[in-house]
């Protein structure tokens, strides 16, 4: 019995020619092209096509982290609200705060902060 394996070098192929790859570089494209073409490609493919904002503006003060409890259905509620409205729960929250005399900076009322990258 013979351990030794038939050569492969007749099933390796050498590259058939080389590519240039000094390519110029693209013109910029304007943003709504890029997003258009990026929701054509999602409908194509089944993918989310959701493209971020380039830079979030900073908020005008510094956040903290508020915890309290509620009613379930009152979360519930809200919940419903905000996916209705396409914003979170702390944007409800907050503008009703406002809206009952609280003093909120309009720059802080932001629809959905989770859409930026925290710095």
């Amino acid at each position: 019995m013979s351990n030794k394996l038939p050569p492969i070098s007749e099933d390796i192929r050498q590259p058939s020619r080389r590519f240039a790859l000094n390519l110029k570089p693209r013109e910029d494209l304007p943003d709504e092209v890029v997003a258009a073409r990026a929701r054509e490609i999602g409908e194509t493919w089944g993918s989310s096509t959701q493209i971020a904002p380039k830079e979030a503006p900073p908020p005008v003060a510094p956040l903290v982290s508020v915890r309290y409890d509620s009613p379930d259905y009152l979360d519930k509620e809200l919940s419903i609200r905000a996916a209705e409205l396409g914003v979170t729960k702390t944007y409800l929250i907050l503008q009703a705060l406002g809206k009952a005399g609280y003093r909120l900076e309009e720059a802080d009322l932001v629809k959905d902060r989770r859409r930026w990258k925290k710095r």
